[in-house]
């Protein structure tokens, strides 16, 4: 579904060059929820960005459903962005003047999507994350655990073949951060979505499927959850520990 061929991506500054990624290779099935944790500077964000568009890549392949979403122009991947990548940011990015509801709305109009179809979605999703009873309330209305259940509720509202995340939890409190996280797995188990996280909270990575460690560019261990997320907790940790705590920096 994701398949990520020999990327790499190499920054320039003062005429001193930094490589970000170092011919990196990842495959994400659907349905995967899959977790990257590294230090700052091991690339997690520059990966989520390659994958988003938002920056160029120097080389190497992204392809998303069977097509190379580095080859093709601003059109078609701002299509790309509308109908295939659902977008959480740590900071929401929820859109004050309007209510839940509206916000959940919004990217379905854009698609052009008639009014029947965006009510009946809208009410699934509203019902998915338990948030129907603040959906006339404005974002300044709602606490952060309720505002990013909007922004997941908003990012599946278009059914896209990915979401991807970014530090989804990083502004939240411990009890938040629980809400946040069972709602991301509820949206991979019930609704089949495959999320794609970057991270540096171990106990939401560790509802994942697995969990990409990054670091200088590189995949150095792949962890694959085989037991419950406690369990699975416990081997990030120690594998953390393991490598003189240079990756779990939180």
């Amino acid at each position: 579904m994701l398949e990520i061929k020999e990327l790499k991506k190499t920054y320039v500054s003062k005429q001193n060059k930094y490589i970000a990624l170092q011919d990196l290779n990842l495959n994400v099935s659907k349905g995967e929820f899959v977790s990257v944790m590294g230090p700052s500077g091991s690339g997690k964000t520059t990966l989520l960005n390659c994958i988003s568009g938002f920056i160029a890549a120097d080389s190497g392949k992204i392809l998303l459903d069977g097509e190379n979403i580095l080859n093709i122009d601003e059109d078609k991947l701002a299509e790309v962005r509308q109908n295939k990548i659902g977008f959480v940011f740590q900071d929401f990015i929820l859109i004050n003047g309007l209510t839940v509801l509206e916000n959940i709305f919004l990217p379905q109009i854009i698609a052009n999507k008639n009014m029947k179809e965006i009510k009946k979605r809208t009410k699934a999703l509203l019902d998915a994350f338990a948030i129907e009873m603040i959906k006339d309330k404005y974002p300044n209305e709602i606490s952060g655990g309720q505002k990013q259940r909007v922004a997941i509720a908003r990012a599946l509202s278009n059914n896209p073949s990915i979401i991807l995340a970014d530090e989804p939890t990083g502004n939240l409190d411990s009890k938040s951060s629980s809400t946040v996280i069972q709602a991301f797995t509820d949206a991979n188990k019930n609704l089949g979505a495959t999320i794609f996280m970057v991270t540096h909270d171990a106990f939401a990575a560790s509802h994942s499927d697995r969990v990409v460690a990054l670091k200088d560019g590189h995949i150095i261990k792949e962890l694959v959850r085989n037991a419950s997320p406690r369990e699975f907790l416990n081997d990030i940790l120690n594998f953390m520990k393991g490598i003189n705590g240079d990756i779990y920096d939180d």
